[in-house]
């Protein structure tokens, strides 16, 4: 079926996106192109006039507007709201025969339930309700809803009472990243493909944004208010949202900011085919989480720092015990034995549990590895401590350089002694850059071997193995023949004379080879390229890599 078709079937099967339509070209707009999915090739266009679907009965539509305020435009494309009057008329009705019915935990089951309800109090009615003169008793246990409005009053009764409102469309939309709330307007949100675009939901007065925001907040588990005006916590999808309640604490008032979250994490490939970092950068991490390398990813908000952390996380042995530790959960584990554990505050210091908590008892589990979601305080001070004591530890941190971040954890909170920062052995630098059409992309900027203290200069010695070359957006492998971590520590660990060394570097091309093919195959998904990797523990990496060649994939395994 063409686009047009397919664009066609979904007018005839969502009246208000044909509504939608036709009111864009009678106000001379052109149709828009209809995209199943968007592909990287839209990032080069500066003229966008896209729609494409997010779920029915949702549609966004991307376009750039002839008065360009420097944001494209995003319009979520709605079904027709019912009146306030109809709506009220069925949460009365809905609200008494709900009682009877015990409601499930899941939202899933919350939505069928609130669907069954619906189903049973509205009566179809083939004229349109002047609800006005309508009289809701105590004994009403119909309300009557015009016929064509009846499949609107159940997707707002949902979205609004089991689902998150109006954040609903962003929540559904897989090519979010960012969904940013500054106060009474506009809302903005990150695009994958398009960037930074202006969306047609807002808020119109300071009430209406704070009333929001304290029943979402409420709806989560994490409740705002004057005394407690900032909140971190997860939306029923995982991804993660920071509020900020109230003008005692905002100049604009209320806002808020979502993370999105993926619930199938990014795998290597894709970093690999967008750019972020090569095959040889790969492989060499490939190479080091197997021998039990603590590593830090670094880099300023928004840089894909945890997006890194759980694409390299499938290179740890499948048969290691990981615990990781976090505030809101975004790390994902391919692996069978993994622990995940999340900090509880509860305002109380006697029963809140805090990442310094678990960090000390996860050091009691015997983990292989344990992964901190990220290192902002004291918790650093623990986690080199588990370095020194033999177990590997993987995390995010924010810092721009390696200068920065021993600048950070040589200071008050974290204070780790200058002479122990090489018992992290890698710190991978990682930022989001602009290319020279001006698209946001993420780039490895270094990749660095920690190698130790010079007591006489006061200064941690660290040698860059990998560089990004901005000029020619390609990485440059510094570290042939002296990378320390590769000939010190994995070639002694496994054996290898110094004459011999030559053969790990080949063992590097070999894996980065073993990966070249993964993208040529268009192995992306994560959960595909984690079962090619283990299979390279039972079959060999040559064997694989040979079906590979052929064009032989390896099949997932049955449970």
């Amino acid at each position: 079926m063409s686009s047009s078709d397919k664009f066609q079937l979904a007018m005839r099967r969502n009246p208000h996106l044909k509504a939608y339509i036709d009111t864009l070209l009678k106000s001379g707009f052109s149709t828009p192109t209809f995209y199943d999915q968007l592909s990287d090739d839209l990032k080069k266009q500066k003229i966008v006039n896209v729609i494409y679907p997010i779920g029915d009965p949702l549609f966004v539509h991307v376009y750039t507007p002839t008065k360009s305020t420097g944001y494209k435009k995003y319009v979520v494309v709605e079904p027709i709201k019912p009146s306030n009057e109809a709506l009220a008329a069925v949460e009365k009705v809905f609200a008494k025969v709900i009682s009877d019915y015990e409601i499930p935990q899941s939202p899933e089951e919350k939505a069928a339930l609130v669907e069954k309800v619906l189903d049973k109090i509205i009566e179809p009615s083939t004229q349109p309700i002047n609800y006005s003169k309508l009289k809701i008793k105590p004994s009403t246990k119909k309300v009557p809803v015009y016929t064509p409005e009846i499949p609107a009053v159940k997707y707002y009764m949902i979205r609004d009472k089991v689902q998150t409102g109006i954040l609903e469309p962003f929540l559904r939309d897989p090519y979010l990243e960012d969904i940013t709330c500054a106060g009474v307007g506009s809302m903005y949100v990150v695009h994958k493909v398009f960037g930074p675009v202006e969306t047609n939901i807002k808020f119109e007065s300071e009430e209406e944004l704070d009333s929001f925001v304290l029943k979402l907040s409420e709806m989560i588990g994490k409740p705002v208010s004057h005394a407690r005006p900032v909140v971190d916590a997860s939306l029923p999808d995982g991804s993660r949202i920071n509020i900020v309640f109230g003008k005692d604490v905002s100049k604009r008032g209320s806002n808020f900011t979502i993370r999105k979250f993926s619930k199938v994490p990014v795998s290597i490939t894709q970093l690999i085919k967008w750019g972020t970092l090569d095959a040889r950068i790969a492989a060499y991490l490939w190479i080091l989480l197997n021998e039990g390398v603590s590593l830090f990813v670094c880099g300023e908000t928004a840089s894909g720092k945890t997006t890194t952390l759980n694409a390299i996380c499938a290179f740890i042995k499948p048969t290691a015990k990981i615990v990781s530790i976090e505030d809101t959960p975004e790390v994902t584990m391919p692996h069978e034995n993994w622990v995940p554990e999340i900090t509880r505050e509860t305002g109380s210091e006697g029963s809140s549990v805090t990442m310094f908590d678990l960090l000390k008892a996860a050091l009691r589990q015997r983990p292989n590895y344990i992964i901190v979601g990220e290192i902002r305080g004291r918790e650093g001070n623990i986690a080199f401590q588990a370095m020194q004591t033999g177990h590997p530890v993987l995390s995010t941190f924010h810092a721009a350089s390696v200068e920065r971040l021993i600048q950070r954890i040589t200071s008050y909170p974290i204070e780790v002694p200058k002479t122990h920062i090489d018992n992290l052995n890698v710190v991978l630098i990682q930022s989001a850059v602009y290319d020279a059409s001006g698209m946001l992309k993420r780039r490895v900027l270094s990749v660095n071997e920690i190698m130790g203290y010079d007591l006489v200069a006061n200064t941690t010695i660290y040698l860059p193995i990998f560089t990004w070359d901005s000029v020619t957006d390609k990485f440059l492998f510094r570290g042939m023949g002296s990378s320390y971590l590769l000939e010190e520590k994995v070639a002694v660990r496994r054996g290898i004379p110094k004459r011999e060394l030559k053969r790990i570097y080949d063992e590097l091309d070999k894996r980065a080879r073993f990966l070249e093919l993964l993208v040529k195959n268009k192995v992306f998904n994560y959960y595909d390229v984690w079962n090619h990797i283990v299979e390279t523990y039972f079959s060999g990496l040559d064997e694989v890599m040979a079906k590979l060649e052929r064009g032989v994939l390896v099949a997932a395994k049955q449970a």
